[in-house]
This record gives C-alpha cells, structure tokens and sequence, in this order.
C-alpha cells in the first residue's frame, strides 16, 4: 500500500517545492540518476529534467530513453562501502514500448559498484517480452558491475538535504526471460536478452527521498 501512494506523494512535494521556488530563493539546479523525466532541476518529483538519460544496446540496436532514479538506504547492508540503492527506471513507447530497471548500490564517489537487480520488457501485449524480476526483483549481489564515473554534490534542495548529479556505465547484462513468458509454447519468447554498452548520464537525486517522502504523507493525511 505505501508503494501506491509514492507517485502522489511525490507530486506533493512537487508542488511544495515550487511553492517555496515563488516565495523566495530558489535551491542549486541538480542532476540525478534515480528521478525521471523532468523539466525543472530543483523538482525532487520522478521524472528527469532535460537530458537525464539512458542509452543502450539491444540486438544490435541503439537505443537512448529518458531516465528516472530514485535513491534511499540500502537497508538490506549488502556490502560495505555503498551505503546506497539506487533504483534506475526508463522507459520509451516510440522504441517498441521497451522498459528497463536497473538497481545497483553505490557511495556517493566515483567507483566500482555491483548490481542488484534488473528488468527489462518491450513489445506490446499480448506479444510483449518480460525478462527478469517485477521492478527488477528483491536486492541480491549479482557478478555485473555498474562503474560511477562522476557523482556531484549540486547543494541544497532545501528541503532538508542535498541534491546529487550521477553518471555512469555497465558494459554488459544478460538478463533470462520470466518463466510465466516461457510456459506458453505457442509464442516465440527468447530465452534470454543481452544488454550492452549501458551508460546513464545527468541523473540527479535528493539524498533525503525518504524522509520528503515522509513528510509529504503526513501532510497530505493533515489535508484530509
């Protein structure tokens, strides 16, 4: 239930945020890896602001989508030294309807970090493909790498933390189909699909999500 509430949350603090853009100075501009396509750089929302990307290999195609992250503590402690999960959404109806999620964990630094989880769909029903887990599965070390290239601090968003910029790149995942998908023999569904030359770019998340989002339930069960 607290999963369904996190978009309209989200817009709240939206909306909160702009409200303080009108009354008085605005926060430092940021770009983050776990937020999704949007305009203005101090919207802490899910969606990325211009040029916040994914691009990526598929059976020999390019393909470069939006993308969207969202970053909170990695509760689970899966290795020490990346403190961090990152959850990495994207998604194109106009490239065959093709959805990818990527979860890593990470520091806030340039470096080597493991994946966790990851999904990828396309097509459209009732021949669509599925490969991997349901937003990319509960977190569990994998052998594939994401490499952090840049990780900037942008300020404060004020909103009580700070406003981080992440780049980065994977060269390869193979990701198995879901075996609901493999069950009906009457469709073509591969076995397997192949990601490669992944690389994300200009992706800006705050440091505090949880908490804004928090706050923004309470406030938003205050206005009930």
């Amino acid at each position: 239930m607290k999963k369904l509430l996190i978009i309209p949350v989200a817009i709240f603090i939206v909306a909160c945020n702009n409200s303080k853009k009108d009354s008085g100075p605005s926060a430092d501009n940021n770009n983050s890896n776990v937020q999704q396509p949007a305009v203005d750089n101090n919207n802490p929302s899910p969606v990325s602001p211009s040029g916040s990307s994914v691009n990526y290999t598929v059976d020999g195609v390019e393909i470069s989508n939006y993308a969207s992250i969202l970053v909170s503590k990695d509760k689970d402690n899966l290795q020490a030294g990346a403190p961090h999960l990152c959850m990495l959404n994207s998604n194109s109806a106009k490239n065959n309807n093709e959805y990818l999620t990527l979860n890593f964990i990470f520091d806030t630094k340039p470096g080597t970090y493991p994946v966790v989880g990851y999904s990828f769909q396309r097509g459209n029903s009732p021949d669509n493909e599925m490969y991997g887990a349901l937003l990319g599965g509960k977190p569990k070390l994998t052998d594939y790498k994401i490499t952090i290239t840049e990780c900037k601090d942008l300020g404060s968003n004020n909103m009580g933390g700070h406003k981080w910029s992440i780049s980065g790149s994977c060269e390869e995942i193979t990701i198995k189909a879901m075996g609901i998908m493999l069950m009906d023999k009457s469709k073509k569904h591969p076995e397997e699909v192949k990601l490669q030359k992944i690389s994300f770019s200009n992706l800006t998340f705050d440091d505090n999500w949880e908490q804004m989002m928090e706050e923004g339930m309470k406030k938003m069960k205050g206005n009930n």
